[in-house]
């Protein structure tokens, strides 16, 4: 009998991890022997009521990691709406690593705060009809861009936003046009606006979006995105690049965001092969790079890390020539 149990256990959390989700105990003797598993070392429980195997856990990434909370909390909780940054990850946006958790619900003017042990925040969300998105019920686009804009800030709403663009889930006049119609007298819509103004489809990734609000707040003229520039060792194969400025004077200036994500496939593969892999496309990029320098267009790198440092972008660009906004 016992034998038979485990066997149901196993089914039920591999069942899950089909579903991008974890397990969750259907009674409470199956909550104690699952509790059991975690004590022993072979379960985890990120949270309360939810199971996962270790090794499973240990191999999710911080994104994966929150939408299999999401999802499992969609399971529980069919009849819940979530939104903000929480409605972002189930509509596939890019959403910052600061604010993937805890998880935000949307309850009516007198609705009851949903408690579910520090994992859930609510919000107050009224007259929008919400959509069902990969299992998860969440607020409709134009309300998930204008809280996120407005809760995160320019720079965590522009990530957000220029997403929503670059997949054409919203038009950048139909999100204007909402920002103002619905956004009036909210806390935080004067960095709604400012993200409608500056929001671009362009943007490959929420790591450009967040440098690119940081280049614009610092005051430098805004840069050309995934322009492309021509190889003059490669004919006929032109590359993008990340942050692209054309001078009164003719003089070119690009800016390469570094970030392992752009090298890293990490699909299957042993470490070692996936370390073999990102130096092989890094060397491939530096190649690319040596190539644009002989057009003579000044070529400029930094981490996430440097360019999200205030101070270092600055001088950077500055010294570079990069001019400032008049």
């Amino acid at each position: 009998m016992w034998r038979g149990k485990t066997l149901e256990l196993r089914h039920k959390l591999l069942a899950a991890q089909r579903q991008g989700r974890f397990a969750v105990a259907s009674s409470s003797n199956e909550r104690k022997a699952l509790d059991r598993r975690v004590e022993r070392g072979e379960l985890v429980s990120p949270y309360f009521g939810m199971y996962a195997y270790r090794d499973y856990r240990q191999h999710l990434s911080k994104r994966e990691f929150a939408l299999h909370v999401l999802r499992t909390a969609a399971f529980l909780h069919p009849d819940w709406t979530f939104c903000s940054f929480s409605a972002a990850l189930a509509w596939g946006l890019d959403v910052p690593n600061s604010q993937l958790l805890p998880l935000t619900v949307g309850i009516g003017p007198n609705g009851h705060k949903r408690r579910m042990r520090g994992l859930v925040q609510c919000q107050c969300v009224t007259d929008d009809t919400p959509v069902v998105m990969r299992g998860v019920k969440a607020t409709s686009i134009e309300r998930t861009m204008l809280d996120c804009a407005c809760h995160g800030g320019f720079r965590h709403g522009l990530a957000v936003c220029d997403a929503a663009l670059h997949w054409k889930l919203v038009t950048p006049e139909r999100f204007r046009a909402y920002v103002e119609h619905r956004g009036k007298g909210r806390h935080g819509i004067d960095a709604a606006r400012m993200v409608a103004r500056y929001m671009d489809g362009r943007s490959e990734n929420g790591g450009e979006s967040i440098v690119r609000a940081i280049i614009i707040e610092l005051g430098f003229v805004i840069p050309e995105l995934q322009v492309e520039v021509d190889d003059p060792m490669r004919p006929g194969a032109p590359r993008n690049v990340d942050y692209y400025w054309c001078l009164l004077d003719g003089r070119v200036i690009i800016l390469e965001l570094d970030g392992l994500g752009k090298y890293y496939a990490g699909r299957g593969r042993s470490d070692a092969q996936d370390v073999r892999e990102v130096a092989r496309r890094m060397s491939e990029e530096r190649l690319r790079e040596s190539h644009i320098n002989l057009t003579g267009a000044t070529v400029l790198r930094a981490s996430f890390t440097q360019a999200t440092d205030e101070a270092y972008l600055f001088r950077l660009l500055f010294q570079a020539g990069v001019p400032l906004r008049s």
